[in-house]
């Protein structure tokens, strides 16, 4: 084995190492590969890094961000830049441009009709919902077990709607945290919901 080719693998060696080391450092890591490509405009070696997207609009933020490529001719010459380039392809995809919510760039006549849309969805998925828990109800199917499938579904239906509205994980938090905290206010200021009454009492 010739001392380049031993320096080019060493080097390769040294950067999935420190690709793993990154992966430990985040709560949302890039995700680094390093690939061999041949016969394209990107023929050579290859170092890509993605973050795992939340939205639709977050992974497309990430498009071109994290590609680098040594061409096979100079990769003996460059073989020393093969780590730093790890760093680089995960620094420029984590330092992508935010997406902000749909709702945080529009104006405030649209804002209102937003309000309006909120209400009537949420009127629409709760008889939706009623309608069905009543029906399993005859089946055999407990209130509260009944009222533990409504909010796994909602949920699921939360994120297929947050991420088609580019809404990110840290916003659904936020969003959930607030829901509940409306719904424990009422069960405080009321002695009737306080006793844990099921979906559809």
């Amino acid at each position: 084995m010739t001392r380049d080719a031993t320096s080019v693998g060493g080097a390769i060696a040294a950067a999935l190492k420190r690709a793993e080391e990154l992966r430990s450092l985040s709560d949302r890591p890039a995700r680094v590969r390093i690939m061999t490509i041949f016969g394209d405009d990107r023929s050579g070696l290859t170092i890509n890094a993605r973050i795992a997207a939340r939205t639709p609009a977050e992974h497309r933020a990430q498009e071109g961000l994290g590609t680098r490529c040594i061409p096979w001719d100079e990769l003996d010459a460059r073989a020393g830049e093969i780590v730093g380039l790890v760093d680089e392809v995960a620094l420029a995809v984590r330092n992508a441009p935010p997406v902000p919510r749909p709702s945080r760039s529009e104006d405030d006549l649209e804002l209102a009709a937003f309000d309006d849309l909120i209400d009537e969805l949420g009127q629409t998925i709760t008889q939706s919902a009623l309608s069905v828990l009543e029906a399993q109800t005859a089946k055999r199917v407990s209130r509260e077990l009944g009222s533990e499938a409504a909010m796994l579904a909602a949920l699921k239906f939360a994120a297929l709607a947050a991420y088609t509205g580019n809404v990110g994980l840290n916003d659904d938090q936020d969003e959930l945290r607030m829901a509940m905290g409306e719904v424990m206010s009422k069960v405080r200021a009321s002695p009737e919901l306080a006793r844990r009454p099921s979906l559809n009492s």
